[in-house]
């Protein structure tokens, strides 16, 4: 049988995933608006900070990449993917972060 960690232990390590998902959803979402600035702006891509930044994100946006088929590769633009996913992942964040929360304050079920 396993052993039960204490509640102040088990909030802890919840404590400390919620803290990891804030910060990684953080750096997404501003790699995403950077993104967003950067395609509206008309950003050349040759440029070596604008280029890091298309590289970093391209991956990410690559599932959603079919609804920016009639966008310009080129010019300034609005890619639809990128704006939806930079609407999903604090939508997303928010739900993971209350499942976890949730899951830390259950209560610890007794061994009798």
């Amino acid at each position: 049988m396993t052993k039960l960690l204490p509640k102040k232990m088990q909030r802890f390590g919840a404590i400390f995933y919620e803290l990891w998902l804030v910060r990684l959803a953080g750096i997404l979402e501003a790699l995403l608006l950077a993104r967003i600035v950067a395609r509206i702006g008309a950003a050349r891509p040759d440029n070596p900070s604008i280029a890091l930044l298309y590289n970093l994100t391209t991956p990410i946006i690559a599932p959603l990449s079919f609804l920016d088929s009639a966008q310009p590769m080129f010019g300034a633009s609005l890619e639809f993917s990128t704006l939806c996913l930079a609407i999903c992942v604090p939508l997303l964040t928010g739900m993971i972060w209350l499942l976890l929360s949730r899951r830390a304050t259950d209560p610890i079920p007794s061994s009798s």
